[in-house]
């Protein structure tokens, strides 16, 4: 199956279910905000803070078997079925979809496992007792002379292994989906095409892309003056702004999600032809 037509595929499917596309909508964010809530334990101060960890207890225990059943949903509309269904709550396969997840995860682990060490190598450079002056000695040095070309390399850096890690994420996007129709290795030899896919789909985080451009071009210029950030002396730019700037580009986001989701269902379905 060609890209374009899966985007035919899915935009036909989603458009003949609108009222199942929002009720689905709304089942899938309600239950990401539920195992996402103990993250709020994160503003406490105290021991309590750690309780946020229940967040990806959750994840792991609810959310893996939520996403495999939320692909079967989707593959029945396909198919001509309903999109918004009991499917969605089948407890059935409970087991097997928790460590079909944790086999996903294992995955990404390695895809992640550059971006991981790295913060590791960081955190044991910059943080606990180091201080200020030798932070920014080190930055100095790495940028060869220069504290702002450090910064930016050490940027550069980060900015690509993040970048390393949504690839890997990118390249098992159609897993849930071959699951779900009961062909694993459906995907075999179409794994670059899986990529060029999910890569395609993110014209549907315009919005939420743009607001994190924004975001980020707002911190710039403190590359300018980087001991003055250190020292403290240069005012930053307000976080409540930054943070509104992010909700309303994610706010704009949520109505293409569904969209986004049934163009990956629709490729994978297409490739049992």
């Amino acid at each position: 199956m060609k890209i374009s037509q899966a985007y035919h595929k899915a935009a036909e499917t989603l458009s003949e279910r609108r009222g199942e596309t929002l009720a689905f909508l709304a089942a899938e964010g309600a239950l990401t905000l539920a195992c996402l809530a103990p993250l709020l334990f994160l503003a406490e101060k105290g021991p309590i803070k750690y309780a946020a960890a229940l967040a990806g207890v959750l994840w792991l225990l609810v959310m893996n078997h939520a996403r495999v059943n939320s692909a079967a949903a989707m593959q029945d509309a396909l198919n001509g079925g309903n999109l918004f269904s009991l499917r969605l709550a089948d407890p059935a396969g409970w087991r097997r979809n928790t460590l079909y997840g944790f086999s996903r995860l294992i995955y990404l682990a390695i895809w992640g496992a550059p971006l991981a060490a790295a913060l590791v190598f960081a955190w044991d450079q910059y943080a606990g007792t180091t201080d200020g002056l030798t932070v920014l000695n080190k930055v100095y040095d790495f940028g060869g002379g220069d504290l702002k070309t450090g910064a930016i390399y050490l940027l550069l850096i980060l900015a690509g292994l993040i970048i390393l890690l949504l690839i890997g994420m990118a390249f098992h996007s159609g897993d849930r989906h071959a699951r779900a129709i009961g062909k694993k290795g459906i995907l075999r030899g179409h794994r670059c095409k899986v990529l060029l896919c999910r890569i395609s789909t993110l014209v549907f985080l315009l919005p939420l892309i743009i607001a994190a451009v924004i975001a980020l071009w707002r911190y710039v210029p403190l590359l300018n003056n980087i001991n003055g950030v250190v020292s403290g002396d240069v005012a930053k730019p307000s976080t409540t702004t930054t943070l509104i700037i992010l909700g309303i580009g994610g706010v704009l986001t949520v109505p293409f999600l569904p969209m986004r989701e049934m163009v990956m269902a629709a490729y994978v379905n297409g490739l049992k032809e």
